[in-house]
C-alpha cells in the first residue's frame, strides 16, 4: 500500500503549530477524573459465549471458568462489570445447582457425572453400538473427588441439537482425567450429562475411584474409536507423558464448512484435535485418525513421543515432549484461524504468557510469525520455552506482566485466555490476570484484538471500555491524520526473556512522533502512516537491543487509559515481518515482539502530572539546601525548572549563593504548557523547617480493597522531618478502614518489593505489622467506648482532619505524632515510634486505604509555606487552588492567610 510520505511544506505547517499553548488551573479544572471499576470478577480460565436467543442486538455474555465459577453481563458494561449467578458453586445439596441427572432433577455437582443420556452412537466404522454408561467420577484417580477438579469449561450453542452444550474436564491424578459433554435449554442451566468425549490414563498402572488398574480401558470408549480388541503397546507404558495427553482444557469451535471441532491437552504429550458429532455433541467415532509419527503414516508400537497423530486421541497440532503449554483457544478472526495457548505457570511468579499461533485450516498446521516460515506450534524434544532463561521463543507474545501508571498494581501471569467476536464485530481477549502484591488473587480482564497489515494479531493497550472501531474500519479508513498522531507517547514493549520468576513486569517510556516522521525520546527511529487506513509502521532502535532497529506493523485506536477517563490514541504493533530469530544464546528475539503506544489527551496529562507533584516548597518558603525538585512527568508530560538567578538557585536546585530568586515549574506537552512561579529566599544560614504535603488517595471513593488505593510516595530521609496535612474518608463499616502509613526501603514497582522489604505497616486504630514493627510504640487517646465495634471512633474518624508529622533520627528511631480533629471539632491525639534495625540513611514512606481515601489537596493553597523560617505577609494573592493571581482575579482569593470574594 502507498504510504503516507509528509511533504516539505506540510513539514513547515506542523513544525510552525507546535508553539507552547498556556494553560492555567481554570483550563484544567475538568481535565480528567479517576474511575472505580465496581463489578470484578475472579473466574480462572474464562471461557466466553454470547447468548443472542433474547436479542441480537443487545445479547447477554457469559463466561464459565474452573471450579464452577461463573458471571454475565452485557457488553454496554464494558465486559467489565460482571454479575455472578446461582451462587455457592462447590456447596453441599441442590440449592442454586447447576446441574440436574437424566430425569431432570437437581443434583449436587458432585453426582452430576454418574449417569448419562447418550445410550448409542456410530463406531469407527459407522456402525451403530451401545455407548456404555461411563461415570466420569469414578474413572478419576483413586481418592480424586469432584470437588476442586472441575477444570476450564467451555460452551458453545450446538445449532443442529438447539442445546447449549458445555465441555467440562474433570481432572484426575495419573492422567485419570476425562472431557465430558453437558447440555442445557439455557446458559444458567441445569446442565445434564450427556456423555464422555475423550478419557485418558487408560495404561493399566493406576487404580481408579471406580475400577481397577487391570483392564482399565475396557471402561472407555477406546474400543468404540479404534476398533481395538486389546490395549495398545503405545498406551500399555509406564510413562504416560510424553506420549499421551492429559484431557483437559477443552475449546470446541465451528470452521467454515460448518464441521464442529474440539482442541484439548496441555504440557506432557501436547495439544490434539477431534472432531466431534453434530447430531449429539459427542466424538464423532466415523471420523479416523491415523498413527503417524513426524507427519509420516506407519505401524503402531511402543509410544513414540514424535506421534503426530493418534487413533484415539487425535491429530496432535502444538506442543509435546513436556513442554509448557496449555488452555489451547481457536477464534476464527478474519482470514486466519488463530491458537491460543498459555505458557509457563499460572502463579504469580509461574510465567503464565498468551502466545498465539494461525493457520488457514481449522486443524493446522498452526505456525507463528518469528521466522520467514513461522515456526511450527509443535516441539520435536523437550526445551525450556518462557521466562528469562528460556532456551527457545515460540508463538506470538502478546503482551507479559505490565503496569501503567494508572493501574493500581501490575499485571501478572496473565493467561487461559477465551477469544470472540462480539456482535458488533470487535474481536476480544478475555483472560484471567494475577497482580503484584496481590498474592494469588486474579480478576478477568478483557482487551479488543486488531489484525495488522500482516495478519497478525495485536492487543489494544489498555482494557476494553466500549471502543466501537473494527478491523475493517482499520483496514479501510483513514481515522487520524499525520499532525494527530505527531505528539508525547508511553510506550511499553514486551519482551520474551521477562524474568517472571522475579514478578518483573514492564513499565512505560516517553517517546516522541515528531512531525518530520522521526522517533526521539527512549527509543529513536522512524514513523509512517498507510494512506487510506489506520495502520501504522514504526522502525525502532533500543526497544530489544542498544544496537537493533525493528519495524513495527500495527494498528491506530483510540482508548481510554484505565482507571480514568482520559482518552488516549493509542497504537499497538507487532514486529511480524522484521528483526531477528532466535533459538537462544546471547541474542534476544526482536521478530515477534509486541509494542503498546498510548498519547494521552494533553491538558489531562499535565493535570495528572500536576495532581501527582509534590512540590518540597510552597511560594514565600526559605531554603537553606538544595530541594528535591520534581522532575519525573507523568503520562507522557515533562516536568521542567527554570531559576530567575542561577548564580543564587541553579536550575537544578544547586545552592550557589544568598538572596531571593523565582523558581518556575513548566509542565508541558504536545504544544501545551502549564507554569507555576515559586519566589524563594535562599539563605544557607537559615533554620530550615519541615517540608509539608498533602498526600491524595489515587481514588476517591469508599469502595476500594486492600492494597488498591495509594497515596503518592515521599521519601523521609535521617535526620529529617516531613509534615503531612489531609482529610480522611470512611465508609465506617469498620475501626480500620481508614488510613494506613507504609515505610519501605523501596517502592512497590520495583524490582524485589514483597513484605520483606516494609519495615511496617500501621493503621489508624493502633494496630500494625512488619519486620521493625513496635506492638508497644502507640499511644492515643482515642474514644473506644461503645462496644467492640467503636461505634464513635469510626464516626469521628470519617471526614477528620488529619496534621501528621514524621521523623527519622540517624540512630535508625522513626515517629510519627498526628493531630486528628474531627468534623465536631472534637481533637485527638495519635503516635507511634519504633526503631528501624538498619538505621537506614531514608526510607520510602506511602499511605494505603481500604474502603476509605485521603484527600489533602483542598488543604494545599497559597498560605502553606513548608521549608520556611516564618509566615510571611507579603500581600500576594492566590485562587483556591494555590495557584498565584493578580488583583484583576474575581472570586475567592486569599490574602496574608485571609479569604475574601474579589468581585
Amino acid at each position: 500500500m502507498k504510504k503516507l510520505l509528509l511533504s516539505i511544506m506540510s513539514l513547515m505547517a506542523m513544525n510552525g503549530a507546535m508553539a507552547q499553548t498556556p494553560v492555567g488551573d481554570n483550563d484544567l479544572a475538568n481535565a480528567y477524573a479517576t474511575q472505580t471499576i465496581t463489578g470484578r470478577i475472579a473466574v480462572h480460565d474464562p471461557s466466553i459465549v454470547m447468548d443472542v436467543t433474547g436479542s441480537t442486538t443487545k445479547p447477554k455474555y457469559y463466561i464459565y471458568g474452573s471450579h464452577l465459577g461463573r458471571a454475565k453481563t452485557y457488553a454496554s458494561g464494558n465486559y467489565q462489570i460482571w454479575k455472578t449467578f446461582k451462587t455457592g458453586e462447590e456447596n453441599a445439596g441442590t440449592s442454586n445447582s447447576l446441574f440436574a441427572d437424566v430425569n431432570g432433577k437437581l443434583v449436587n455437582f458432585k453426582d452430576a457425572y454418574s449417569t448419562q443420556l447418550v445410550k448409542k452412537v456410530k463406531n469407527n466404522k459407522g456402525e451403530e453400538v451401545d455407548f456404555p454408561n461411563f461415570d466420569a467420577h469414578a474413572w478419576q484417580a483413586k481418592g480424586n473427588n469432584v470437588k476442586g477438579m472441575q477444570w476450564a469449561p467451555d460452551v458453545i450453542y450446538n445449532k443442529t441439537m438447539k442445546k447449549w452444550c458445555m465441555y467440562m474436564s474433570l481432572n484426575g491424578d495419573n492422567w485419570c482425567s476425562t472431557i465430558v459433554c453437558f447440555i442445557s435449554n439455557d446458559l444458567e442451566g441445569p446442565w445434564i450429562y450427556q456423555g464422555p468425549v475423550v478419557c485418558s490414563g487408560f495404561s493399566g498402572r493406576y487404580a481408579h475411584n471406580g475400577f481397577a488398574a487391570s483392564g482399565d480401558w475396557k471402561n472407555t470408549d477406546l474400543a468404540i474409536a479404534t476398533g481395538c480388541t486389546s490395549l495398545p503397546q503405545r498406551y500399555n507404558t509406564d510413562e504416560w507423558s510424553p506420549y499421551g495427553p492429559n484431557c483437559i482444557d477443552p475449546c470446541v469451535f465451528y470452521d467454515d464448512d460448518d464441521n464442529l471441532w474440539m482442541s484439548y491437552g496441555s504440557w506432557f504429550a501436547g495439544i490434539f484435535m477431534i472432531k466431534l458429532d453434530k447430531e449429539n455433541g459427542l466424538r464423532d467415532y466415523t471420523y479416523t485418525y491415523p498413527y503417524q509419527v513426524k507427519g509420516v503414516t506407519t505401524t503402531a508400537g511402543a509410544a513414540d513421543a514424535n506421534a503426530t497423530s493418534d487413533p484415539y486421541f487425535g491429530k496432535k497440532i502444538a506442543g509435546g515432549w513436556g513442554v509448557s503449554g496449555e488452555a489451547s483457544y481457536i477464534q476464527k478472526v478474519g482470514k486466519y484461524y488463530y491458537l491460543f495457548m498459555s505458557y509457563g505457570g499460572l502463579t504469580a511468579a509461574g510465567g503464565y504468557q498468551i502466545r498465539v499461533f494461525r493457520s488457514e485450516k481449522p486443524d493446522g498446521p498452526y505456525k507463528d510469525c518469528l521466522t520467514s516460515t513461522g515456526i511450527d506450534a509443535m516441539y520435536g524434544k523437550y526445551i525450556l520455552n518462557f521466562g528469562g532463561d528460556a532456551k527457545r521463543d515460540e508463538g506470538v507474545k502478546l503482551f507479559g506482566n505490565y503496569q501503567w501508571e494508572t493501574m493500581p498494581n501490575a499485571e501478572l501471569a496473565q493467561g487461559h485466555n477465551s477469544a470472540i467476536v462480539d456482535h458488533k464485530g470487535r474481536a476480544l481477549i478475555v483472560y484471567h490476570t494475577r497482580f503484584l502484591n496481590r498474592d494469588e488473587e486474579h480478576e478477568v480482564r478483557v482487551h479488543q484484538l486488531f489484525v495488522n497489515q500482516d495478519g497478525w494479531l495485536v492487543a489494544a493497550p489498555y482494557e476494553f471500555s466500549g471502543e466501537t472501531y473494527t478491523d475493517n474500519d482499520i483496514a479501510t479508513q483513514q481515522l487520524y491524520d499525520a499532525t494527530e498522531v505527531t505528539g508525547d507517547y508511553q510506550i511499553i514493549a514486551h519482551p520474551y526473556r521477562q524474568n517472571t520468576a522475579a514478578m518483573d513486569y514492564e513499565k512505560p517510556v516517553t517517546i516522541h512522533l515528531n512531525a518530520d516522521g522521526s522517533i526521539s525520546g527512549e527509543y529513536t527511529g522512524k514513523w509512517e502512516l498507510v494512506s487510506g487506513t489506520s495502520y501504522i509502521n514504526l522502525t525502532l532502535k533500543g526497544v530489544a537491543t542498544a544496537n537493533a532497529e525493528v519495524k513495527f506493523k500495527g494498528v491506530l485506536t483510540e482508548q481510554t487509559i484505565d482507571y480514568t477517563n482520559i482518552k488516549a490514541l493509542c497504537f499497538t504493533a507487532l514486529s511480524s515481518s522484521d528483526g531477528l530469530a532466535t533459538s537462544g544464546g546471547a541474542s534476544l528475539q526482536t521478530r515477534g515482539l509486541s509494542i503498546w503506544g498510548s498519547k494521552a489527551d494533553a491538558k489531562a496529562a499535565i493535570k495528572y502530572t500536576l495532581d501527582k507533584t509534590s512540590v518540597p516548597f510552597a511560594d514565600g518558603a526559605t531554603l537553606n539546601s538544595k530541594p528535591k525538585l520534581p522532575t519525573e512527568g507523568h503520562l507522557g508530560a515533562t516536568i521542567s525548572w527554570k531559576s530567575s538567578n542561577p548564580s543564587i538557585l541553579t536550575d537544578e536546585g544547586v545552592v550557589k549563593g544568598k538572596g531571593k530568586v523565582t523558581m518556575t515549574m513548566t509542565i508541558s506537552k504536545d504544544g501545551y504548557e502549564y507554569t507555576k512561579d515559586y519566589t524563594l529566599n535562599i539563605d544557607a544560614e537559615a533554620e530550615e523547617t519541615i517540608p509539608v504535603y498533602y498526600p491524595e488517595s489515587s481514588v476517591k471513593n469508599t469502595t476500594s480493597g486492600w492494597w488498591l488505593n495509594f497515596s503518592p510516595y515521599y521519601e523521609l530521609q535521617a535526620g529529617k522531618k516531613i509534615q503531612f496535612k489531609f482529610y480522611n474518608y470512611s465508609d465506617m463499616s469498620a475501626v480500620w478502614n481508614n488510613w494506613c502509613l507504609v515505610a519501605a526501603q523501596i517502592k512497590r514497582e520495583d524490582a524485589g518489593y514483597g513484605a520483606d522489604k516494609e519495615y511496617f505497616v500501621i493503621r489508624n486504630d493502633k494496630f500494625g505489622w512488619g519486620a521493625n514493627h513496635n506492638v508497644e510504640g502507640f499511644t492515643d487517646d482515642f474514644d473506644w467506648s461503645g462496644g467492640d465495634d467503636r461505634p464513635i471512633l469510626k464516626k469521628d474518624l470519617n471526614g477528620s482532619l488529619v496534621d501528621m508529622t514524621v521523623s527519622l533520627t540517624a540512630a535508625g528511631v522513626f515517629k510519627m505524632e498526628s493531630t486528628i480533629t474531627t468534623t465536631t471539632n472534637k481533637v485527638y491525639h495519635y503516635t507511634y515510634t519504633t526503631t528501624l534495625t538498619t538505621k537506614p540513611s531514608k526510607i520510602v514512606l506511602f499511605f494505603v486505604n481500604e474502603k476509605s481515601y485521603i484527600a489533602g489537596s483542598s488543604l494545599s493553597t497559597g498560605i502553606s509555606n513548608p521549608i520556611i523560617i516564618q509566615k510571611k505577609n507579603d500581600g500576594k494573592w492566590f485562587n483556591l487552588s494555590g495557584q498565584q493571581v493578580d488583583k484583576s482575579y474575581k472570586g475567592v482569593v486569599i490574602v496574608n492567610g485571609k479569604k475574601f470574594v474579589n468581585k
